[in-house]
């Protein structure tokens, strides 16, 4: 049997995109603006709108059944006291343990391309690869509207995708723009998102250093293949500056934008030299 070829660093990734309104693509290419947002905030859109676009169990540390988990109850909350304004969040009868200071840290997030999606080629040399990003991607933003009905939306509110195809420079660029604001290397903190198969009926504790348990989800929204720029600052005036987009600088010589709603989702074509 012939052995599967595969890559040496699966994780690794070259390039992203994001999902935003044409209004938006538009100062994020020309100016490189750039707008945080919040778990809180996600949190609040999945309870006012939708899931996908927003996820309650954003920010979660630790969660149990609190009428069969009597066991693990008093075990995760003693772990869990020790940070500051601990909260919990009741959805039906499980109680998700997170921390307030955490779910109002500033992130902005954006759709990764891991060399995983690709498939790795056995020999050396050009290659022609080849993936797709799954419809649900794209319709989450737009929170499943059909076509017909996001042709009638405001030109500036129509569905817009951003592709930065120099992944590198880009982070070079947004990590010397936010130190220039005062921030530490240090407390920009670049985490790839990890996709967990977990029972809401049951308990888990996932066992992150605050905040790293901002970079774990659920698995329904692993379509999503999400990076993140986590800011762990207390710093009030830097998070008050970035309440309000920043600008990074044109980023016209590395990035794309497309003005097109992906409803049956987007193939993605390479030419590679290995």
């Amino acid at each position: 049997m012939k052995k599967e070829v595969k890559w040496a660093n699966p994780e690794n990734f070259f390039a992203m995109f994001r999902c935003t309104t044409v209004q938006y693509a538009e100062s994020f290419l020309n100016k490189g603006q750039i707008k945080f947002n919040t778990p809180d905030s996600w949190v609040k859109y999945a309870i006012e709108n939708s899931e996908g676009r927003g996820d309650k169990f954003e920010g979660t540390m630790a969660m149990f059944d609190m009428l069969y988990d009597l066991e693990h109850i008093k075990e995760l909350n003693e772990k869990y006291m020790k940070y500051s304004k601990l909260k919990r969040m009741k959805i039906d009868r499980s109680i998700y343990l997170k921390s307030e200071r955490d779910m109002l840290l500033p992130c902005f997030c954006f759709y990764i391309l891991k060399n995983k999606m690709f498939k790795c080629p056995d020999v050396g040399g050009t290659h022609r690869l080849s993936t797709m990003v799954p419809a649900s991607y794209f319709r989450d933003f737009m929170d499943n509207l059909e076509p017909c009905k996001v042709k009638k939306l405001d030109e500036k509110d129509k569905p817009a995708v951003i592709v930065v195809y120099n992944y590198k420079e880009f982070e070079n660029r947004i990590i010397k723009a936010l130190m220039q604001l005062g921030l530490k290397r240090e407390e920009i903190i670049i985490a790839r998102v990890s996709y967990l198969d977990f029972n809401y009926n049951t308990w888990w504790d996932f066992g992150q250093i605050p905040p790293l348990e901002l970079a774990i989800k659920d698995i329904r929204f692993s379509s999503q293949s999400e990076g993140r720029i986590i800011i762990n600052t207390d710093d009030i005036k830097i998070k008050n500056i970035l309440e309000e987009p920043i600008e990074i600088g044109s980023l016209e010589d590395i990035a794309s934008i497309s003005k097109t709603y992906l409803y049956e989702g987007m193939k993605i074509d390479l030419t590679v030299d290995l």
